[in-house]
């Protein structure tokens, strides 16, 4: 369907980084961009720079943060690792109980309980 826009079918996330023609007396609201892509949060969004080195009063864009080496995460692209798996349990019959199930019900003293 032609300019057709489903919504929240992956989450209402997505949402922000659609791009739909808008009235020409309306702002966009849910839509903005950081660092790593699209930030939506529900309609408003704020994104606030905190970090050391910044003067009180100094209002002008310090740039993205740098994150230090090793601490942001990526998509692997190597070969995935083996699935590590727990052995078998050993089986030995001389210390293996054995019991009896059986499923309550109408013949139960108990009631279905």
């Amino acid at each position: 369907v032609p300019d057709y826009m489903p919504m929240g079918t992956a989450g209402m996330a997505d949402m922000g980084e659609m791009e739909m023609p808008l009235p020409d007396n309306t702002l966009p609201m849910i839509t903005g961009f950081a660092q790593f892509g699209a930030v939506e949060m529900g309609g408003m969004f704020s994104v606030v720079k905190v970090r050391e080195g910044l003067a009180s009063g100094d209002y002008k864009d310090p740039g993205w943060f740098k994150h230090p080496e090793g601490t942001v995460a990526f998509e692997w692209k190597g070969e995935p690792k083996k699935a590590e798996r727990a052995p078998s349990p050993k089986f030995d019959k001389t210390k293996t109980a054995e019991f009896n199930v059986v499923k309550p019900g109408v013949k139960s003293p108990h009631n279905n309980h």
